[in-house]
């Protein structure tokens, strides 16, 4: 597949996103952004989603590299590419780096977000009950007035989307379908929820579940627990807060 796009750059910030990024790993290719002018290149590679036909060396390095992007994105750079669309990520086979396209769905998190989230995406790792409920509450989707059905199917769904993370060693994406899993506790949460979730998990929920269906997509065996605390250990918390709440092992 070979692309030609064309885009203005209005936000400062992806600009600065991209040199991190590049600087970060040479698998990873932005466009060449111009602050306040149109930008105009080529691109070689096929969408993540035809990643499914190639050997499972090739998927399983995509799925990583993937997933490492989307946890770093969030935790390291809190400025993240929040559209799933598998056309957004053209992996070229020849040279295995991935060309990154179309940045007009780009946004930041705030800090203080992003260190009660890594919290609770640990909790759910750990299937930690009571840290999943008190970072549920801090970061607002929860109140607190919960009946205990609301609680018990807002955990279990934390757990089935922590199971990736849960377990040292590669996480088999072939193996289940976690949101067809989260999706048979819809119904009892949108009976008893009190609060509509945090703006801030609209964009991020849509990333996090369009890269966990694209390693579904193309089969991918991920390390995904190693990546997370791989991060996690390094993460630098605003507040007395930060004690490790787990391990790789």
């Amino acid at each position: 597949m070979f692309l030609v796009a064309s885009q203005y750059v209005i936000l400062f910030d992806v600009f600065l996103c991209s040199i991190l990024l590049c600087h970060l790993e040479q698998v990873y290719f932005l466009e060449e952004i111009l602050i306040a002018a149109s930008a105009c290149w080529y691109c070689t590679g096929v969408p993540i989603d035809k990643v499914a036909q190639l050997s499972q060396e090739t998927r399983n390095y995509v799925g990583c590299k993937l997933l490492e992007l989307t946890i770093k994105e969030l935790f390291v750079f809190r400025f993240m590419q929040t559209d799933p669309n598998w056309s957004n990520f053209l992996y070229d086979d020849v040279t295995r780096r991935f060309n990154l396209i179309d940045f007009g769905a780009a946004r930041d998190f705030p800090k203080r977000f992003v260190d009660d989230y890594l919290r609770m995406v640990v909790a759910c790792a750990d299937k930690d009950r009571a840290g999943v409920l008190e970072m549920s509450r801090r970061l607002g989707f929860l109140t607190g007035e919960e009946p205990e059905v609301m609680l018990d199917a807002h955990v279990q769904a934390a757990f089935i989307v922590g199971v990736p993370f849960s377990k040292p060693g590669g996480h088999d994406f072939r193996a289940n379908n976690i949101t067809h899993s989260v999706s048979n506790l819809g119904a009892t949460m949108l009976k008893h929820r009190l609060t509509p979730p945090p703006d801030e998990v609209y964009s991020l929920h849509r990333k996090l579940s369009g890269a966990f269906l694209a390693c579904i997509k193309i089969g991918a065996v991920v390390p995904c627990r190693e990546m997370l605390f791989q991060v996690y250990e390094r993460y630098n918390f605003n507040d007395d807060s930060s004690e490790v709440l787990s391990s790789t092992g």
